[in-house]
This record gives C-alpha cells, sequence and structure tokens, in this order.
C-alpha cells in the first residue's frame, strides 16, 4: 500500500483527504468500508492544495452516497467560487451566448457560431460526460485522449476543425476566466496529433464531364417534375437550385459568397460571337442582292465580336459577378460566360411575381438567391445539402465518379470543377487563383487532380520535320 504524507478527517469523521508520498501534489478523498474491509476513493480533481481537497471532498461524498449536489446548490455555488471552476455545461452555455452576440454583430459568421456550437454542445459536452468530467477545472492533460476514438468514424479534416473549436473553447474562454489550469490549456499533447494526407484533401472531387451531364439532366428532370406540384414554391426552389448549379460551376464561387450575392453586383454584356453558319447564310443574302462582299476571314467562334454591325454576329451574354468573401472580406470580379443563366433566372422571378401578385420586379438590392416568400432572406443552407444530397442519390448508379478520389460529390465539387476546368484549358494559374480568391499554392494543394490523360497529346508530342534552331554568339570582347 502506498505511503500516506498527508491524511485529513472530514465530514464528521465519515472520511478522509490523503495525499501520497509518490504524488504528494494529488489529493485523494477515500472513505472505509467496513463491509469490504477496504477503501472507497476518488481523486480530487482540481484540488491545488489541502484545503482545496477539503472543500471538494463534499461533492464527492455526495456522489458515494448515490446524491447529486444539486440537493445543495448554495452550497455548491460556494465550492465553484472558492475553486475558480463551474459545471462544463454552464461554462459552454456562457461561452456560446457570447459566441451568438459577436454573430449578430457580424464579428463572426453565423455558420461559424453553428459549428460551434454543434461542436460543443453536441460533441464536447457528451464526450466529456462520458469521461466523467462535469466541472471545467477536472480537465487534465489525459483527458482528450480518446477524443478519436470517441468520434470515430469521421474524416480527419471533421476531427481537425472540431479540436481548433475545442482549444478555442479551452483558451480564449476558460483559460481567460481562469476556470481551468494553465498548465493544461499549454499542453501541446493535450489532443491526439492527426497527420493530413493529400487523399485527405479531395473530399470536394471535381465533377467529370459525363457526370456533370448525368447531374444536370436529374436537375433539369427533378425541375420539370416540380412544375406540377400543388405547391408552386417547390417549382421556384427547384428552378431557383437548377440555376445556382449552374452558376457555381461556371464563377467557382464559394456557397456563401453565391448565397449573399445581389442583383446590382451582376453585370451582363452582350460581347457577340461571330456564328460561321449565319455569316455565311448573309454573305449569300447580300451577294444575290447584287452587292460585293469582301470577307474579312474572321470565322472564330470563341473570339468576342465587339462590331455590333459585323456578318455573323450572334448574342453572346458574358457576367461580371462581384463577390465579397466571408472567409477573406476580399473582394473580387469573376467573369463569366452564362450571362443567359441570369437572365433566365431574372425573367423567371418576374414571371412569378406577376402570377403570384407580388407587385414587384427584380431589384438590384434584391439577393439572386433569397427566399421571395420569406421577405427575400437566405435560404438556409441546409437546402441545398439535401437538394443536392437527392440528385446525387437518384443518379447515383450513372456516375462514375472522379479517377482520383472515392469521395462523393458535393456542392463544394462544383467549385472544384470550375477550377480544374479552367486548368485543363491553359488559363493562368495567378489569374485562376485571383478570380478563385486562393493563393497559388493553395490552390495547387487543394484543388489540383487533373487527369495527365487530358493533356497526353502536347506531352506525347514529338518534333517531326522540324530543324534545330541555331544562332550566332556576338562577342562583347575579345579575350
Amino acid at each position: 500500500m502506498p505511503s500516506v504524507i498527508i491524511k485529513e478527517k472530514v465530514l464528521d469523521g465519515r472520511g478522509e483527504v490523503v495525499a501520497y508520498k509518490h504524488q504528494p501534489s494529488i489529493y485523494v478523498y477515500r472513505e472505509w468500508i467496513k463491509e469490504r474491509r477496504a477503501y472507497r476513493s476518488k481523486r480530487l480533481e482540481g484540488a491545488r492544495n489541502i484545503e482545496d481537497a477539503k472543500t471538494l471532498a463534499l461533492e464527492v461524498a455526495f456522489q458515494f452516497a448515490g446524491k447529486t449536489t444539486s440537493a445543495n446548490k448554495k452550497e455548491q455555488d460556494a465550492i465553484d467560487r472558492t475553486l475558480k471552476t463551474q459545471a462544463i455545461e454552464k461554462a459552454i452555455e456562457s461561452y456560446l451566448n457570447y459566441q451568438k452576440k459577436r454573430a449578430e454583430s457580424d464579428i463572426i459568421k453565423r455558420a461559424t457560431y453553428e459549428h460551434k456550437e454543434v461542436t460543443l454542445r453536441k460533441h464536447l459536452l457528451n464526450y466529456l460526460q462520458e469521461e466523467g468530467i462535469t466541472k471545467t477545472r477536472q480537465i487534465n492533460e489525459m483527458t482528450f485522449q480518446n477524443y478519436l476514438i470517441y468520434r470515430k468514424g469521421m474524416k480527419k479534416l471533421t476531427w481537425k476543425a472540431e479540436i481548433v473549436i475545442i482549444k478555442d473553447f479551452l483558451s480564449n474562454w476558460l483559460l481567460k476566466h481562469r476556470l481551468i489550469e494553465p498548465e493544461v490549456v499549454a499542453d501541446k499533447n493535450l489532443f491526439p496529433t492527426i497527420k493530413i494526407r493529400q487523399d485527405d484533401l479531395m473530399a470536394n472531387p471535381a465533377i467529370n464531364a459525363d457526370d456533370w451531364t448525368v447531374i444536370n439532366k436529374e436537375i433539369r428532370a427533378w425541375v420539370s417534375h416540380g412544375a406540377s406540384h400543388p405547391n408552386h414554391r417547390v417549382h421556384l426552389w427547384r428552378t431557383l437550385f437548377w440555376h445556382y448549379t449552374l452558376i457555381a460551376k461556371n464563377t467557382g464561387a464559394r456557397g456563401e459568397e453565391l448565397r449573399k450575392l445581389r442583383w446590382k453586383d451582376v453585370e451582363i454584356r452582350d460581347v457577340g460571337r461571330i456564328s460561321a453558319r449565319k455569316k455565311q447564310e448573309e454573305i449569300e443574302e447580300l451577294e444575290a442582292e447584287g452587292i460585293e462582299v469582301i470577307d474579312d476571314g474572321n470565322d472564330d467562334n470563341y473570339a468576342w465580336a465587339t462590331n455590333p454591325e459585323a456578318l455573323g454576329r450572334e448574342e453572346r451574354l458574358i457576367a461580371y459577378v462581384n463577390v465579397t468573401s466571408g472567409k477573406t472580406g476580399q473582394s473580387r470580379e469573376i467573369p463569366t460566360s452564362i450571362g443567359y443563366a441570369f437572365i433566365r433566372w431574372r425573367d423567371y422571378l418576374n414571371q412569378y411575381y406577376e402570377q403570384h401578385k407580388f407587385n414587384k420586379q427584380v431589384s438590384g438590392n434584391d439577393l439572386v438567391f433569397g427566399n421571395v416568400n420569406n421577405d427575400g432572406k437566405e435560404y438556409n443552407k441546409k437546402s441545398y445539402v439535401i437538394s443536392w444530397a437527392t440528385i446525387r442519390s437518384n443518379a447515383e448508379d450513372r456516375l462514375k465518379g472522379h479517377k482520383f478520389s472515392n469521395h462523393n460529390y458535393t456542392l463544394y465539387s462544383l467549385r472544384s470543377t470550375f477550377v480544374e476546368n479552367k486548368l485543363l484549358e491553359g488559363c493562368d494559374l495567378f489569374l485562376l487563383s485571383r478570380i478563385c480568391g486562393h493563393d497559388a499554392k493553395v490552390l495547387l494543394k487543394h484543388y489540383e487532380r487533373l487527369d495527365i490523360r487530358e493533356r497526353a497529346e502536347e506531352l506525347t508530342a514529338l518534333p517531326f520535320g522540324k530543324t534545330k534552331k541555331q544562332d550566332i554568339k556576338v562577342e562583347l570582347f575579345s579575350n
């Protein structure tokens, strides 16, 4: 039996507080059980000296007796004030109330608050209860060693995000309010180490062309079925979601940026294009009238036709979309070739307003993807996630998936698709990183998953018939 160096009777002799020679800074409350001829004991977490230990002994004695200290709330509050500790649940609520005020003041995003709320209320609180920890000062260097086991089945990036939130709660709330030991928060090994590999960063794979055709057809069929639904809001939502996916895929904007996008942030320009077929028809018509036409030879279908009188010119609408990142606060302009999608969606909304007696038209301050039946406010992010899951589930047996990733396509895959497509098209890396609001290094690390076969032709090209270029060196000096 270990040697006792401190022993003091408490609770009128019912039990005693002891400290052992091999661990003199750790205090234990114990009671002698006659029937078993042995001690029942428990470590007094948070006790820094014998006085703290004697105060905490009351709580442990109640636990041994099968009672809770809530029956003696005044005594419990006195203990908490003495030891500068607090019930875990109460500490979490106080922290979340403060974070909610920050979200309401636009200091942090609403989504950030919601993520913290789920992590702390649902995961941290339940985990600590399973570990038998009810007070903040019971948290020690070993408390979180089983956290990843408790959250088994989650992705590594999810683990890491939750740990960041818990660490913030410990350091920026419990520590600042002196509700936890500083050395616990400072411990670098408080949480198990998580090693993020490259395949862990591929959770939002780009959608290949064949799969996008399948997904887009599925969405359009889903929209068509919604037209016959008795609730007109169903078709409205499905049409909104369809245009949202088109614009997300062709701008690479983040979901939050599009949900906050207003019509005044979108500028549509008709840059035109030359249709070779239409051009030939117009030339033939002019020649039939006896007018000689000199063909300028411009048959480039992709180049802008800035001259509105050019032969063969057709409308080509591009859009300049100004978005502001909630992540960085940086504004940027994204050119995209799907100006027609904005026009079609605007026309649909105006028709919807007319049919349902709204007595209004689309205006500049309206959200592009706002809920017109709820004062134009944002739809909840979950609505988009649920609809995407529905489409993906309906099309699942027809999807090939990404060549280098086993993960399912997500809404964020639309952004990955934009990046990957632009890289395949040879878009300048620094221009692309500017459009996406990312550092070039981050862009390559998180989004570059190109199938090399897509560019095999240029990599395997052989210089048949080419002669080696020669030049003559010009001497600058005689030596």
